[in-house]
Formats: structure tokens, sequence, C-alpha cells
């Protein structure tokens, strides 16, 4: 369960004003939430699945202590990161109207979260607990969360929350994560 509530809460929290976020966003300002969140979700399942399989992968060849100190580096980095961000306006370029939602969606989203924060973060997990199946339903569970809440909410709500404490707030996440990771290996 440990597992399955590190991915939601990483996964979530990284995933609050980015790239894929906006996607969904400004799409479903546009054209059917249920379309835009059906293509988001479906390319965040891929992208989770992949990112799963190469952690499982890594989890059978690297010592136990090695996965949870390469893990614990891993959170410092992004924790550390996500600290010294600088605030980005993403541009999105409206939809085609010819073309399905869901797959313009899914093609976006998928391109976008390649090599993002959260994959990585999937890979790092699993190699770390060697818990597949965990690591994918919390991270799914957290990008349906914020997936949900940008394709129904819109940009009203989420424009409300001060996007530097939503970052403050999943760098010190982050931060934890490495900690305990660290702590882990080192015992």
């Amino acid at each position: 369960m440990t597992t399955f509530l590190t991915a939601f809460a990483a996964t979530l929290l990284a995933e609050m004003g980015d790239k894929t976020q906006l996607v969904t966003l400004t799409l479903s300002t546009r054209h059917p939430p249920l379309q835009v969140l059906a293509g988001a979700l479906g390319a965040l399942a891929a992208i989770t699945g992949l990112a799963v399989v190469l952690g499982d992968y890594l989890a059978v060849f690297l010592p136990a202590q090695l996965a949870l100190l390469a893990g614990g580096i891993f959170f410092l980095v992004i924790g550390i990161f996500m600290l010294l961000k600088k605030e980005e306006k993403e541009d999105s370029k409206p939809a085609d109207s010819n073309s399905a939602i869901a797959l313009q969606t899914f093609i976006m989203v998928f391109l976008a979260e390649l090599g993002d924060k959260t994959q990585l973060t999937a890979i790092a997990l699993t190699a770390a607990t060697g818990k597949p199946a965990a690591v994918f339903l919390g991270a799914m569970g957290g990008q349906l969360v914020n997936h949900s809440l940008a394709a129904f909410l819109g940009s009203r709500c989420l424009a409300r929350l001060p996007a530097k404490f939503i970052r403050l707030a999943g760098a010190l996440l982050f931060l934890l994560f490495c900690v305990l990771f660290l702590i882990e290996a080192l015992i």
C-alpha cells in the first residue's frame, strides 16, 4: 500500500501544471472533455506501462540497496529541479475539427510525456520497490485525478491554485521520498 500511495502522491503533485495537464486543459476548453480525458488517460497508461516494465526489468538486475540509492538520488535531483525551475507558459494549438479528438489527445500527451519526470518516477519507484502493479495503479490514480481536474473543472479553477505552492509542495514531497529511500538503503 505504501508503494501505491507514494506513486499516487508523487504523480499527482508532479503533474500539477505539467505540460500534459495543460494539453488536457486546453483541449477540454474546445472539445468534449470525456473524449479529451479518454485520449489523455490512454496515452498516460501506455507511457506508465512502459515505465513500470522498464523499472521491473531494472529491479531484477539491480541489487535492492543500489536501486534504493539510485531512487533516492533521482528523487533528490527532481526535488531540486522542481525548486529551481522557472514558470513556463505552454502554448497549445487548436485541434483540427476533422480529426478524432481522443486520438489527437493521445498522440499529444504520449509525446509530451516521453522522458517526463512522472515517467522517470515510475521507473525509479518500480526499480526500487519491485512492485510494478502498485506503481502503475498509484501513478494512474494520480493521473486520473489530475487530468479529470483539468478536463472537467477547467482553467478557471486551476488558475486559482498558486503555481508556486504546487511546485513547492511537489518539490518537498520528492525531497521527502529522497530521504526515505536513502535511509532505507543505508539501514
